[in-house]
């Protein structure tokens, strides 16, 4: 067996981790109160995209395939359509600038994209 071939299945295993690792939306949505303070990994497609670059604010909305969930970057805010995997603390009933977006993850640490 050579590198390469020895390379795949370990990239592929490292994947299914990384999903395996991942929160639904459905879940948090179905019980918001549960997830409340609690830190979780969601991943999916990025759609919605709320940037205020004058403020310095941004927020985007993660699509699963289960639903959608808001979150606040730590840093930067992904473009519409990137595939991320986002760490941070469920919060629910959260007003930012004035609009109320119910359940939100604050991001805790840097995004992964793939």
């Amino acid at each position: 067996m050579n590198k390469k071939s020895a390379i795949i299945p370990l990239f592929f295993l490292l994947i299914l981790l990384s999903c395996a690792a991942s929160t639904r939306i459905s879940e948090i949505k179905q019980s918001p109160r549960r997830f409340h303070d609690k830190t979780v990994t969601i991943s999916g497609k990025v759609g919605n995209v709320i940037s205020l670059p004058i403020l310095n604010v941004g927020i985007y909305e993660i699509d699963d395939g289960t639903g959608n969930l808001w979150v606040k970057p730590k840093d930067k805010t992904p473009f519409e359509g990137e595939r991320v995997t986002v760490t941070g603390r469920i919060k629910v009933g959260l007003t930012i600038s004035g609009r109320s977006f119910g359940i939100i993850l604050i991001e805790s640490d840097q995004d992964q994209y793939y």
